[in-house]
């Protein structure tokens, strides 16, 4: 008989600063298990090189992102601005990531109950 494989669950709230990752790390016990901060280390210069310093280091920051997501079935990206936006369209364009269920929503600063009860009730909504 085949074992069903349970399916890992994760929410990320972020922004142009930092992301908060907040997984089901034991039946439904939600809880901030990692945080990425982004760097920014570029100041002076020209205007192009900033700006192609500040691309570079938003693709490092996705990218230390998604490795930590790579173990999870379906993702919820949600926090101000387009932050998620840019993640999602990254991951996406990602091999490991075309079989997973990404979600998006928009949402402002929350403190780190908020996010974890609105990752909670998202996945729960979705399972039942």
């Amino acid at each position: 008989m085949k074992q069903e494989h349970k399916k890992k669950y994760a929410g990320v709230w972020l922004d142009n600063h930092k992301a908060m990752i907040i997984s089901d790390t034991s039946g439904n016990d939600y809880t901030i298990n990692d945080k990425v901060i982004a760097t920014d280390n570029h100041s002076g210069g020209s205007e192009h090189s900033m700006n192609n310093a500040r691309q570079s280091d938003m693709l490092k920051y996705f990218k230390t992102i998604s490795s930590r997501l790579s173990n999870y079935d379906e993702i919820l990206i949600f926090g101000p601005g387009k932050s998620q936006e840019q993640l999602q369209h990254h991951l996406q364009e990602d091999a490991q990531f075309k079989s997973k269920q990404i979600s998006i929503e928009s949402a402002e600063q929350l403190t780190d109950p908020q996010m974890i009860a609105k990752v909670r009730d998202f996945f729960k909504s979705r399972q039942s």
